[in-house]
């Protein structure tokens, strides 16, 4: 029996958090809320500032998913918190009201809260390709006596995990979920302040939007919120500070400041004040260091990602008294500093440093111990037996000077020393960085813990990193945007080694005085810069690791053994494989993925080894450019089996890689094989990408035949226009010289679509038929289907609706036939155009609906956007207003699914009518300008239409009437009688009304 009630004690009902989406006149925003009645959301008030409609969803991408148009029904900008109401379908399951409550201000206190929401840097890309965005629940803590002068929550939160657009918080998304104290409802999340860290969020009160300062209690939200008395909200409960334990960040100072810890041996790094946030790092770090159980935490990573800068922060914050991250422990009583680099590291120089730290009487004793006759193992005993039971932390950096390569320690000293570390009661713990992780016996491993530097720095932290290695502004990079500092970041991959070097390139040529650009553009051949990166086990490699290492370079993805066995075989079959990529691991240049078995390279020592490559000979970048693109296209499944972009996945990279190669005519092959459908998928702007690499490079016809036919149908898609009938054009005459019909038939079918959609009707219909007689000659019945629809298409678009009609019917006998599915859908869209040319409005809205719905049996997006707007003109035409709205803002949305901009421009200018006819004339107005700017794009003639009607709309909300009904008229002469926009009757109808009342 399905569920009709949702009844909880309280606290946050994940069934209940919603996902607010709202639609403004320059794009979509997403949100985030929860229901607190069966008809009322709770969010922020400037997620839904600037609205023309919103929709609530719950329970997202999960079984049971459902939403609903919402409207705002209370909005305060003060308190920046607002109230949608919304009806329910019938199966979505009621509700008990939330209960609200306050946290207090008069006293300190520190209150556990928790939320709900859907943030931008939780971003996922779903296997189609489609983005959306996971649930973030996020625990804090509200420190009580925080922003008081603003009167909002001051929440404390584990950093946010990805910065990914630093122009945009990656906490956007969150705003407007509901803010927890235990079970009662505090306030919603409302601002992220970039410059204190990703760590804070601020939070609205609900108390403080229920009970303005100066004013009575907001009666109005309290009733929407199922509040009785606002004065009577309970107040959250509350936990003081720890008694014990060191500072922390999120915590009210204590009365004194600790101890600092006694500290031996300078910091491992240079400007540990310019250290950019491993907040995560950092956390497990300073857990495993604070937990008895670990002796060791080693920190490895290639050459150039910060370890020792890192172990340096460390350091640093345990000698100023606090713990990395959030750990609770008791602060070390002594610190030191060691690396191979400068006081070096020995058994001797452990011992000493340590005696040194400890001091007075217990250092007199120990160099007593030291040189007496005794075995290391007593002398090591005295030494840990002096520190008793307190905490003492010992750095050794460049820990890799001191291994073999399989990770061996050399020093038998430095190896006993750690040996009886390991076997001692009580001892110091070690922090070790090293670019190779630390071979040791099976029985002490768990005595330690490995933290990796495997991912450079947040894009964010690599700018700011470059802002500050320039501060004098004297090698320009201070005058370049965050965009371009950016991209500098990602092609780096965020080592920060790296950029140093980049920046260091930069300012120690006084000859060519390179930019940023400049040193970019070829760091992997700048012996500068490569020689402070590439791994010193790199520079010793034999002949055959290098091929393996190149391959792996070219590769760019992490494979198995097989694969790489098979490529690198074909280049190089006398080579152990895998007695090679055993010591490549061992020596650790790559790294594995036990779970999948594959192998990969860091993607900087990937850039490195790719520029070493030779460019030419048997194991050269040509040839293995050459190797890797056949074994790309051996693994690629046949075209009948291709359902998502996925499957077409392994010719995408077969394509890359003979570009590389330089083999440009063999790419555009394999382009035209699959571009057209990749088009239809919605990858179109992937698709252009991809010829533009190509374009004016082709020699061969061959080639330059499924060049132009495939890039024709990408611009038919998105435009220019012009550009498509230019392509097919070229197409046409090549295949016509060359004898392909099947290229002549897809050349002409594509130039005849490209007329029609220019509104060149009369040039249109000679290609399309032209094609649809191809198709059944050349046994294409997928072509011939095609033909027919946009024949069909072309009728309905030159007024003659019989004859579109007849078309459509002949194409659903098609349908009939073959039992295709998607040959039903596009029977179906070609009925609903024809019949909304012959303005049979109500079998349009049903002919419309049933073509939407053919199109997602078949799992195709092809033309749902064209099926939904002609039922929104069906609707508008019979003065359903209210009902058009959310199907052309659906049509809208399945367009820019799509990346269509014409069909983008057509469904805003229908959409701008639809705000017209509500009276929303700036709406509208925002609207059309949009819809030019879409039409522009795609070269399509109704952009001029669209821009006259912004006008118009822009002169009726003044009220200009007499301007307003000029520039309508404008509009009805520019739109051509395309009966896929408003009619221009419809237009000229209200010109008249409009100078009547002027």
């Amino acid at each position: 029996m399905p569920e009709t009630s949702r009844r909880t004690a309280g606290g946050l009902d994940p069934h209940r958090i919603a996902e607010v989406i709202v639609t403004t006149p320059t794009g979509r925003r997403r949100g985030s809320g929860y229901r607190v009645t069966d008809t009322t959301v709770l969010t922020a008030a400037h997620v839904v500032t600037g609205t023309t409609g919103t929709r609530v969803r719950f329970d997202v991408d999960r079984p049971g998913q459902w939403e609903a148009p919402a409207d705002v029904a209370w909005y305060d900008a003060g308190s920046d918190v607002a109230v949608l109401t919304f009806v329910p379908p019938s199966t979505a399951p009621s509700v008990e009201p939330a209960p609200f409550g306050r946290i207090t201000s008069d006293h300190h206190a520190v209150v556990a809260v928790h939320a709900a929401g859907f943030p931008l840097w939780k971003q996922r890309r779903r296997p189609d390709g489609g983005q959306f965005r996971e649930l973030h629940q996020t625990d804090g803590t509200v420190a009580a006596l925080s922003n008081l002068r603003t009167g909002t929550l001051e929440i404390t939160v584990a950093p946010a995990g990805a910065d990914p657009n630093p122009q945009v918080s990656p906490w956007s998304g969150m705003s407007g979920a509901a803010v927890w104290a235990g079970d009662l409802i505090v306030g919603v999340v409302a601002e992220h302040h970039r410059w204190e860290g990703s760590g804070r969020l601020t939070a609205a009160r609900i108390d403080h939007a229920l009970l303005p300062a100066g004013a009575p209690p907001a009666a109005e939200p309290a009733a929407l919120l199922a509040i009785d008395d606002p004065r009577a909200l309970p107040e959250a409960g509350t936990e003081p500070p720890a008694a014990h334990g060191p500072h922390r960040e999120d915590e009210p100072a204590a009365s004194s400041p600790p101890a600092r810890s006694k500290v031996i041996g300078l910091p491992v790094a240079h400007g540990i004040e310019l250290f950019k946030n491993r907040t995560r790092e950092l956390d497990l770090i300073g857990r495993h260091l604070g937990d008895p159980a670990v002796r060791m935490v080693t920190v490895t990573g290639r050459r150039g990602m910060g370890k020792s800068a890192l172990a340096a922060k460390v350091m640093d914050l345990l000698d100023r008294g606090e713990w990395p991250g959030h750990t609770e422990a008791p602060l070390p009583s002594g610190l030191v500093n060691l690396s191979t680099r400068t006081s070096g590291i020995s058994l001797e120089r452990l011992y000493f440093d340590c005696a040194q730290l400890l001091g007075g009487e217990h250092r007199t004793r120990l160099h007593e111990v030291w040189a007496a006759q005794l075995p290391v193992q007593d002398k090591l005993d005295e030494l840990f037996a002096a520190m008793g039971d307190r905490l003492f932390v010992i750095l050794m950096d460049n820990f890799e000077d001191l291994l073999h390569d399989d990770g061996r320690i050399r020093d038998e000293e430095v190896a006993l020393f750690l040996d009886c570390l390991f076997r001692a009661r009580s001892t110091p713990r070690v922090l070790v960085t090293t670019q190779i992780p630390v071979r040791l016996a099976p029985e002490l491993r768990r005595f330690v813990a490995q933290v990796d530097l495997a991912e450079g720095l947040h894009p964010s932290e690599s700018v700011a990193l470059l802002r500050e290695l320039d501060r004098d502004g004297s090698l320009g990079i201070a005058d370049l945007s965050d965009e371009e500092l950016l991209r500098a970041a990602v092609r780096m991959h965020g080592v920060p080694r790296a950029l140093e070097l980049l920046v260091g390139a930069m300012a120690d040529d006084d000859m060519t005085l390179p930019t940023l650009q400049d040193v970019l553009a070829d760091y992997a051949q700048r012996r500068d810069v490569v020689e402070g990166l590439v791994q010193d086990r790199h520079r010793q490699l034999d002949a055959g690791s290098r091929t393996v290492v190149g391959v792996l370079a070219a590769l760019r993805t992490p494979v198995p053994q097989p694969v790489i066995q098979t490529i690198v075989g074909g280049l190089d079959p006398e080579l152990d494989i895998a007695h090679i990529l055993a010591h490549l691991v061992r020596i650790h240049l790559l790294s594995v993925d036990r779970r999948h078995r594959t192998f990969a390279l860091h993607p900087m020592d990937a850039d490195l080894a790719y520029g070493e490559l030779p460019a030419d000979g048997p194991t050269g970048r040509t040839a293995v450019e050459r190797r890797i693109a056949d074994w790309y296209a051996n693994i690629a499944p046949p075209r009948a089996t291709w359902q998502t972009a996925d499957d077409v996945q392994p010719l995408r990279r077969q394509f890359d890689h003979l570009v590389r190669a330089g083999d440009v005519d063999a790419a555009a092959m394999v382009l035209g094989e699959m571009g057209e459908w990749l088009v239809w998928q919605g990858s179109v702007l992937g698709v252009i990408s991809m010829h533009l690499a190509i374009d004016g490079r082709l020699t061969d016809d061959r080639a330059r035949l499924a060049h132009l036919g495939s890039f024709g149908h990408a611009r038919l898609t998105a435009g220019p226009m012009e550009h498509a009938v230019e392509l097919f054009t070229g197409a046409a005459d090549l295949a016509e010289r060359l004898g392909d019909r099947r290229a002549l038939q897809n050349a002409v079918f594509g130039l005849g679509d490209a007329y029609r959609q220019l509104a060149r009707l009369d040039a249109a219909v000679g290609p399309l038929a032209r094609a649809g007689d191809l198709a059944h000659e050349n046994g294409d019945m997928e072509g011939e289907v095609h033909a027919i629809l946009s024949l069909s298409l072309a009728y309905s678009s030159l007024g003659d609706g019989e004859t579109a009609l007849a078309s459509a019917d002949r194409l659903a006998e098609v349908a009939r036939t073959s039992g295709d599915r998607l040959t039903e859908a596009r029977a179906a869209n070609a009925r609903t155009i024809a019949l909304l040319t012959l303005e049979r409005w109500e079998e349009t809205i049903v002919s419309g609906d049933l073509a939407a719905r053919a199109y997602r049996a078949a799992d195709s997006h092809e033309a749902i956007t064209y099926a939904l707007n002609a039922q929104g003109i069906a609707l508008l035409a019979l003065d359903r207003v209210t009902e058009a709205l959310p199907v052309l803002q659906e049509a809208l949305d399945e367009a820019s699914l799509m990346e269509n901009p014409r069909a983008e421009g057509v469904c805003l200018c229908n959409l701008a009518w639809a705000y017209w006819c509500h009276g929303q004339y700036a709406q509208a107005a925002e609207a059309a300008e949009r819809a030019a700017v879409s039409l522009g794009i795609a070269g399509a003639a109704e952009a001029t239409a669209a821009q006259a009607l912004a006008e118009a709309a822009r002169a009726r909300a003044v009220p200009r009437p007499r301007a307003a009904a000029d520039a309508l008229v404008r509009a009805a002469d520019a739109l051509g009688g395309n009966v896929e926009v408003v009619g221009l009757s419809w237009l000229v109808a209200q010109a008249e009304l409009l100078r009547a009342e002027d």
